[in-house]
């Protein structure tokens, strides 16, 4: 895993994301949610998204640190780190507020043709959103990849009049696929790693 340059701590960071443990549970919370939006739980399958991004912390300490070790970084990044996180979080709690305003205003008023039309959209575009964020702050460009995927699919179930279910089911089961064969690569390369003399 040492190459012939020596690594920044930028280049430290962004390999810290490249487990894809963060994409395996991203992606089944995500898969979770579109499936439930199908069934009779409909937005309140959202809830049990934040369960699988807690189970992170643990099971990459069972998982991964075991296998890569512990990176402290420094205190600036330390601190970089924690602001992205927490505009992330004012973002998000923008966004969902803006969403619940945007719905208790339809309730009174009736929705105008157009947010009819584009609203089953919207939920995968909130996402790729996020994506878009969790790529600034982890520094893996896949996660843009992601939202470009989220987009797409809000563009398809708009334009064939489904609801909000197809993009999340289908940008989950990428997510999660593609963060599965980045953890099998880890562990993989993490045993012939360790069986080397």
């Amino acid at each position: 895993m040492a190459t012939a340059r020596t690594l920044t701590e930028t280049d430290l960071f962004r390999s810290y994301w490249d487990d894809g443990l963060l994409d395996v549970l991203s992606g089944l919370a995500l898969l979770v949610t579109g499936l439930g939006w199908e069934s009779e739980l409909g937005a309140l399958a959202v809830i049990q998204a934040p369960l699988w991004i807690v189970l992170w912390g643990p099971l990459r300490r069972r998982i991964v640190e075991p296998r890569a070790g512990f990176v402290e970084f420094s205190l600036a990044r330390r601190k970089r780190s924690a602001r992205g996180l927490w505009w992330t979080v004012a973002l998000g709690v923008g966004a969902l507020v803006l969403v619940i305003l945007a719905a208790l205003f339809i309730r009174e008023h009736g929705a105008p043709a157009a947010s009819r039309l584009l609203s089953p959209g919207l939920p995968a575009v909130l996402v790729a959103l996020a994506a878009g964020l969790a790529s600034l702050l982890t520094g893996a460009r896949r996660f843009r990849a992601y939202g470009l995927v989220l987009l797409a699919g809000a563009a398809a179930t708009v334009l064939l009049a489904r609801g909000p279910a197809l993009p999340l089911v289908v940008g989950g089961l990428v997510v999660a696929v593609s963060g599965a064969l980045l953890l099998g690569r880890f562990v993989r390369d993490s045993r012939e790693y360790e069986e080397r003399p």
